[in-house]
């Protein structure tokens, strides 16, 4: 009789476990905070941004995101975020003079979310507006010159997170920003709060 009390106490507990799991985690929290760093790519050529066809322009370089999101269910959310596409430098000769200076790329914007769960994975895509800018900053022996040139226009990306622990996450994401031609891989860490 005592073995049976065991066994019927023991698939007691054992049926209680889910129940206690889910009462005992943290609650799924619809905040979250990021930051990467990673590769930015300019899909322009030298002859495309004026600058002659013997000119030599850097095409990659280090870019950055800051995003803060609210995920409205599992599945969906917005998120605002700043990406940093990257300083891209140039040299140019022309029959004056040489010169030489620098593109800066980026951008801010509002996305919407698609998320699809697996497990402790979330595969995303995200798609919306942003206002993104590309800035030349030009040098020669004799004259400095500085421009902007600002668009509206959509920026989207593909991602994968994987969820570690119950408040942060590691994400690898490709952004662009149609506009300004400029697209980043990136890597970063996800807080949620």
């Amino acid at each position: 009789m005592k073995i049976l009390r065991i066994a019927l106490f023991a698939a007691l507990s054992a049926s209680t476990l889910p129940v206690m799991a889910q009462w005992m985690a943290p609650p799924r929290t619809p905040w979250y905070f990021g930051a990467g760093v990673g590769g930015g790519h300019l899909n322009r050529s030298a002859s495309d941004l004026g600058l002659g066809s013997g000119a030599s322009l850097d095409t990659n370089e280090t870019a950055y995101n800051v995003r803060l999101g609210y995920m409205f269910s599992p599945y969906w959310g917005v998120e605002a975020a700043y990406y940093d596409f990257g300083k891209y430098n140039f040299h140019s000769n022309t029959v004056v003079a040489g010169f030489d200076g620098q593109f800066k790329a980026k951008s801010a914007g509002v996305n919407l979310v698609g998320v699809l769960p697996i497990n402790q994975f979330d595969l995303y895509g995200k798609v919306g507006w942003s206002r993104s800018e590309l800035k030349a900053n030009v040098s020669a022996s004799n004259f400095v010159l500085n421009a902007k040139d600002k668009e509206n226009g959509a920026l989207y990306g593909v991602g994968g997170r994987w969820n570690f622990m119950p408040n942060i996450a590691a994400y690898v994401e490709w952004d662009k920003a149609d506009k300004i031609r400029v697209d980043a891989y990136v890597i970063g860490i996800d807080f949620k709060f």
